[in-house]
């Protein structure tokens, strides 16, 4: 296989770091392991995409900062699916992700996350 051209000043390498290639192979088992949750919640392929996506989806309720954005928000998202995506992120961080304030979810579902994540209480 053809090496790609780094540019100028720039070092490519071909393979990822140890440490990002291990943080690929654990969100893609997050997303394996959580499939009918990702289901039940409606949301769009994007959502798990990376965890950038992720990550602005909790942030922001939207792919709008992203140039792949798909035009969802979580307000279209029904009761059920809100219910449904709120417990998918408290097994988000009850698997070891890191926590922060998910700023897109209703105050109730924030303070409840806080409660049993934020170590730093």
């Amino acid at each position: 296989m053809p090496r790609r051209k780094a540019a100028p000043g720039n070092f490519m390498t071909q393979r990822q770091a140890p440490r990002a290639a291990e943080a690929a192979r654990a969100w893609t088992r997050f997303v394996e392991r959580n499939a009918a949750a990702l289901e039940a919640a409606g949301l769009p392929a994007l959502a798990t995409k990376s965890i950038r996506h992720w990550d602005d989806l909790l942030t922001h309720g939207s792919f709008d900062y992203h140039p792949d954005g798909a035009g969802f928000h979580l307000s279209q998202l029904t009761e059920s699916q809100y219910a449904a995506y709120v417990d998918l992120v408290d097994s988000y961080f009850a698997a070891g992700y890191e926590y922060y304030t998910p700023m897109a979810l209703r105050i109730e579902d924030r303070q409840r996350l806080a409660a049993r994540h934020d170590t730093r209480r």
